[in-house]
């Protein structure tokens, strides 16, 4: 792999990690009406944070990845 997308990955997964953190309190977890066996308990965070939450997460994202400047 290349050693500069390795390292982007690499930041990428931690800024993931920071904001989930973040939001781990703020995200409501609400299984109802998921399918046995659903994996949502991992990812609730991702899926129930706020707008503003999700669209922080996505814009240093983009930013990590050199997506945007």
């Amino acid at each position: 792999m290349d050693p500069e997308r390795r390292r982007r990955l690499v930041a990428l997964g931690d800024w993931h990690r920071e904001w989930a953190d973040k939001q781990d309190t703020a995200a409501a977890f609400d299984p109802s009406g998921r399918p046995p066996g659903s994996d949502y308990n991992q990812h609730h965070v991702d899926v129930d944070a706020t707008g503003p939450a999700q669209d922080e997460y996505h814009t240093k994202a983009r930013k990590i990845m050199g997506i945007d400047s």
